[in-house]
């Protein structure tokens, strides 16, 4: 009886947890990493035609993703046919993480090249500063003091940061922000 219970019991938690994390996978950033996306978008005024350039370029670095999203399962394989020495397998690593490395570097470089033939120069800057909300203006004056006073309320959080743009990070952005480019455009034609 008790094997039936906790099996029982067993089956509810993974399936509540199943359940769980497919609900949870859009929200698991305060503001869902479509809403950056579109508020990435909306706050650099991009036009339909860079909207449409950004889209080709997502597609264009979509196979090195694909190829640095299997690089895993290529050392796990290499892994369970290894029968080498210590030495054997950190030099097998090394060359795993140096590949990596320069798949990311090179995807990053792909990605920045061809956003910087997309976006203005004053598009650019906004984004390398990272996209704000711009805080109210104070409306006091303020006093020589003493005693520095408290800021009133805390700095605007960043929406957006380039360093999001970067390694797998971006491997994992791109395929959302293929999405939302494409619904984008959907809803403006």
């Amino acid at each position: 009886m008790r094997k039936l219970a906790f099996g029982f019991g067993l089956s509810a938690l993974l399936a509540l947890g199943a359940f769980g994390q497919a609900l949870g996978a859009r929200g698991a950033e305060p503001l869902g990493r479509e809403t950056l996306v579109l508020l990435w978008i909306n706050a650099l005024e991009l036009t339909p035609d860079q909207m449409k350039a950004l889209l080709r370029l997502t597609e264009e670095l979509m196979p090195l993703r694909e190829e640095i999203l299997a690089m895993p399962e290529k050392l796990y394989e290499k892994l369970l046919a290894f029968t080498g020495t210590p030495k054997e397998l950190r030099e097998l690593l090394a060359a795993y993480q140096k590949e990596l490395q320069e798949k990311l570097q090179a995807l990053e470089d792909k990605f920045t090249s061809g956003l910087k033939k997309i976006l203005t120069v004053a598009q650019w800057e906004r984004l390398r500063h990272g996209i704000f909300v711009e805080p109210e203006p104070r409306g006091r004056e303020r006093l020589p003091r003493i005693i520095p006073e408290p800021p009133l309320r805390p700095e605007p959080p960043l929406l957006l940061r380039l360093e999001l743009l970067r390694g797998m990070a971006l491997v994992r952005l791109l395929p959302t922000l293929q999405e939302v480019l494409t619904a984008k455009l959907e809803v403006l034609f």
